[in-house]
């Protein structure tokens, strides 16, 4: 009599299929937790066919982890980390913003891998990307532009350095290139208030107003909803809890320090008011149409979102019809906190109002020395 074979007992690490009843339960051992329990992982499908390529996939990341990264091709790692690591964002902080995520892309794919994508990881050398570095200046591309490519790769090779799938992570010393930050920009009192006066019949009047007495970021502005406004009673405030990014969505602000309450001047309280009621026409008008389904305070006239770029083609025509022929629309931001210093806000609380992360970031990019011609006066007499 024919003996059935027994089956053999599946290799740890390479997972297991099980049907109940109608479903078929898909189990992998990944190896120990750095606290030492079994990182066990198991899902449930209906076909074996999606229970099995669910474990091919936990395969080949679990692979793509413990393997070193050093025999990798640079193209085929960023590849991967892109995908499957940098929107994570660094160990204990937020997960990175899509519009990050897109400019890392953008880095890899058009220059970096272009350039260096054939190289092996491990084989990368410091003069290597001092040479990449070099010839992307004489392409005509700015300083800053190729130190972002620079922190791109620093970013993703210490990934892997973190994972213990490389030793030495040669973008934490090659591949940046000098650069002198420019002067902070603003507007002088008059320039700001010719630029408002020019602006007052356009249709995104209050948006420019806003960021010209608030700071808050374009994005900021245009991602605000009526539920975080607060226009009535002794002290009319707004709170930032979203921000509309490049593709129209609403996305939690990069830092915990941009989520911030602020208050309002009453000109902006007043603006914000007239529009209310334009926006309610608009929406009374078009009834089952109005499109406005995040309760967003500025909108087009259908109820769509306002995108940030439509605005600072607005401000950059108020600006030549008033002859102004520096700055734009993020000037407005470093023009407040230029204001704040010289009434004397201390650096913290102008931090907080501005929502950086860093002091630091408000004093060195965002606030203009001014005018020095009274500094000497404050100096004490010694006779």
């Amino acid at each position: 009599m024919a003996t059935r074979k027994r089956r053999g007992r599946a290799r740890r690490g390479t997972g297991s299929v099980v049907q109940r009843d109608d479903r078929f339960k898909a189990q992998i051992d990944l190896g120990l937790r750095p606290d030492g329990t079994r990182n066990r992982r198991s899902r449930t499908f209906s076909s074996r066919k999606d229970a099995e390529e669910w474990l091919a996939d936990m395969r080949r990341r679990t692979e793509e982890l413990t393997s070193g990264a050093a025999d990798q091709r640079l193209a085929d790692y960023l590849r991967w980390w892109i995908e499957h690591e940098a929107p994570k964002g660094k160990p204990g902080r937020a997960p990175l913003a899509a519009t990050t995520i897109s400019g890392y892309r953008s880095n890899i794919e058009r220059h970096i891998i272009p350039a260096l994508g054939h190289r092996k990881v491990g084989e990368l050398t410091v003069a290597e990307l001092d040479r990449f570095a070099n010839a992307k200046l004489k392409e005509g591309l700015a300083p800053s532009t190729v130190n972002r490519f620079r922190e791109t790769l620093r970013s993703a090779l210490n990934t892997a350095v973190r994972q213990d799938r490389l030793l030495r992570n040669v973008a934490r010393y090659g591949g940046g290139v000098g650069v002198e930050a420019p002067p902070v920009d603003r507007f002088t009192d008059d320039e700001l208030g010719r630029i408002l006066a020019a602006a007052s019949d356009e249709h995104f009047y209050p948006v420019i107003l806003l960021l010209a007495r608030t700071g808050l970021r374009a994005g900021e502005a245009c991602g605000l909803r009526w539920r975080d406004v607060t226009l009535a009673g002794e002290r009319p405030r707004l709170s930032v809890v979203w921000q509309l990014d490049k593709w129209g969505g609403l996305v939690r602000p990069k830092s915990p320090t941009a989520r911030r309450t602020i208050p309002l001047r009453l000109e902006v309280v007043e603006a914000l008011e007239q529009w209310r009621a334009r926006q309610t026409t608009w929406a009374d008008r078009l009834g089952d149409e109005w499109g406005n389904e995040h309760d967003l305070v500025f909108t087009t006239r259908s109820g769509g979102p306002v995108w940030t770029r439509n605005v600072s083609r607005v401000f950059t025509k108020v600006q030549q019809a008033v002859g102004i022929n520096h700055g734009s629309l993020k000037t407005l931001r470093s023009t407040v906190a230029t204001q704040l210093a010289e009434a004397g806000v201390h650096p913290r609380k102008a931090q907080a109002f501005l929502g950086h992360a860093d002091m630091t970031t408000t004093m060195k990019y965002y606030t203009a020395a001014g005018d020095l011609g009274e500094v000497a006066n404050l100096l004490p007499d010694l006779t």
